[in-house]
């Protein structure tokens, strides 16, 4: 790949990012060696806790064990389970063998959970007991199955198995390199099927400390672990805790965030936009009138800053109770919240800033980590911010006035696991990174993005529509609506496929009003060629392996065949 083409580039990325230990083992053991006594890794209501030092032998005792079943250097090693100190303890006792972890989404069929498992060539995989009645159908892709907890179901336990005769955990851990596999994560699937993407231990290092973005935070970072450890999100928690020393609390379904955020009190949270509108929803379901009198004019204080104008001030008891509403989410403590994976709507940023909490967003990939950040404060809201140090951002001429967002950054992965030709495409031998993203930079070097280069809707007047931040605002814009798919592909305009929270009430009058009327207020603010024309309510949960991926983002595809009809009907000129 060649920069021609290209006709705007970001020069904020020329610092030098901070410096991180060559592996996951160093910054492990250093974490245990500062501080021994800090609790690592806790459960809801503390009921399991590890100290640094505990979890230290843990580790110790997990590497033997897997050294006992056979693990090298350069190996692989599955673990199949929800979020428990238990998976914790076996990516890092991988790690300081030198293997590479990989993790299926939990909820994953078991014919993706197979392919993953074949692509990945793991030596073994250790599977939590109440997951053991899955594995009949990919137990067949792996040479060896322990249980990661207990030997209660048939499956030996990791914790039984022995180290090798003469294993020197230390000798094994000293000899991991900085270029040393430490993590395959798979993609998300939207387009085709997922790919493995390969992480080095420095760079995966240096992508969770990149989560801090320029911020200087104090010690003793205390934060929840949600997500499925699939992701990239969840995983780089656990990157940055071994670098950090951080607490983590883990929470073994993300429908139990708002329990798990009042029990761990976390000065830090990320997640994708979904995370916070729901969250948004629990709080104003839970306010009187004085405290939404208060919310109103937190948020009406960020509307005056981002327009420009004089704000208001809040006077002491609005403040008081704002401080109150925080602690009632459990995000009292936060001093740094971020959001990403996907575009965020404009009110959960109004919502999030009134409410007094430092919020910001990111933007990357899996592929290449955290490319940009916003600024603390409004300024930057609307945009992703700039790129982080040591990363540089510059836009390829593409269709309309937005292009492919092109990256350069030291901290990427390796490419794809055995796709040579699809990380060549993606990898270019010039040192930029063809991302796929659409966008723009700002005269002030801000990164907007308008969408995906590959789910753009090219409309019969040859119009391109970027449907992911108008499908944000509308799902945004409504607590009835779950999901919103645009389609109108060589059609004479835009329409929509709408799910609801509660689909047995899609034909209820009165909610398919809400929704007619939730749609004419985003219409009202769009491009007249970017408008739905027309909508239909469907009366299906969509879920995730089928419409759905892992991480609940849309599967066109699938969405496109499986409601072939509803879309031509939609799409058919009106008269």
């Amino acid at each position: 790949m060649t920069a021609t083409g290209t006709h705007a580039t970001s020069a904020a990325g020329e610092a030098a990012v901070r410096a991180v230990p060559d592996t996951l083992a160093l910054a492990f053991q250093a974490s245990v060696a500062r501080v021994p006594d800090r609790v690592a890794l806790r459960t809801l209501g503390g009921d399991e806790r590890l100290t640094w030092a505990e979890y230290g032998a843990a580790v110790e005792r997990a590497a033997g064990a897997f050294a006992g079943l056979g693990v090298r250097r350069g190996d692989r090693v599955a673990l199949w389970s929800h979020n428990r100190p238990q998976l914790a303890i076996a990516a890092v006792a991988a790690a300081h063998l030198g293997a590479a972890v990989v993790a299926p989404y939990v909820a994953a069929p078991a014919d993706a959970v197979a392919r993953l498992l074949c692509d990945s060539d793991p030596r073994v995989l250790a599977v939590e007991s109440r997951l053991e009645h899955r594995l009949q159908s990919v137990e067949h892709a792996v040479p060896r199955v322990v249980a990661l907890d207990s030997a209660e179901g048939r499956l030996p336990a990791l914790g039984e198995v022995d180290a090798p005769a003469r294993f020197s955990f230390e000798a094994r851990w000293r000899s991991v390199q900085a270029g040393d596999p430490l993590a395959i994560l798979y993609s998300s699937g939207t387009t085709g099927v997922p790919k493995g993407i390969e992480w080095a231990n420095r760079n995966a290092l240096l992508v969770g400390d990149s989560l801090l973005g320029a911020r200087h935070l104090p010690d003793a970072i205390c934060e929840v672990s949600y997500l499925p450890f699939a992701h990239v999100f969840d995983r780089s928690l656990h990157w940055r805790a071994s670098l950090r020393a951080t607490t983590l609390t883990f929470c073994a379904a993300p429908s139990d965030l708002h329990e798990a955020l009042l029990d761990a009190r976390p000065t830090f949270l990320g997640g994708p936009p979904r995370t916070w509108q729901g969250l948004k929803a629990t709080l104003e379901a839970s306010c009187d009138k004085s405290e939404q009198a208060a919310l109103d004019a937190g948020i009406a204080r960020v509307r005056a800053l981002l327009a420009g104008s004089p704000p208001p001030e809040l006077s002491a008891e609005q403040e008081r109770t704002l401080a109150e509403l925080r602690a009632r989410l459990g995000l009292d403590r936060i001093n740094h919240a971020l959001t990403g994976a996907a575009p965020c709507p404009l009110a959960v940023h109004e919502f999030m800033h009134g409410l007094g909490l430092p919020f910001g967003e990111f933007w990357g990939m899996t592929e290449i980590g955290v490319i940009t950040m916003t600024d603390p404060g409004v300024r930057d809201i609307g945009t992703v911010g700039r790129p982080l140090p040591g990363c540089k951002v510059r836009i390829a001429s593409g269709p309309g006035p937005a292009g492919e967002v092109l990256a350069r950054t030291g901290t990427a992965s390796r490419g794809y696991r055995n796709r040579p030709k699809e990380t060549a495409a993606m990898f270019g031998a010039d040192g930029w990174i063809r991302t796929g993203d659409l966008g723009r930079l700002d005269e002030q070097g801000r990164l907007d993005l308008a969408g995906r280069l590959k789910e753009l809707i090219i409309t019969s007047d040859g119009h391109n529509t970027a449907p992911a931040p108008i499908e944000s605002e509308l799902v945004g814009a409504s607590p009835l609506i779950a999901q919103a798919c645009l389609v109108g592909d060589g059609a004479p305009y835009l329409a929509a496929l709408i799910t609801l929270h509660s689909p047995e009430r899609a034909a209820d009058p009165a909610i398919r009003q809400a929704v007619a009327d939730t749609v004419a207020r985003i219409n009202a603010r769009l491009d007249p060629r970017e408008r739905i024309e027309r909508h239909e309510i469907l009366p299906d949960r969509w879920q995730p392996g089928d419409e759905l991926t892992d991480l609940l983002k849309l599967r066109r595809q699938r969405i496109a065949a499986k409601y072939a009809a509803q879309i031509t009907s939609l799409c058919a000129r009106m008269t």
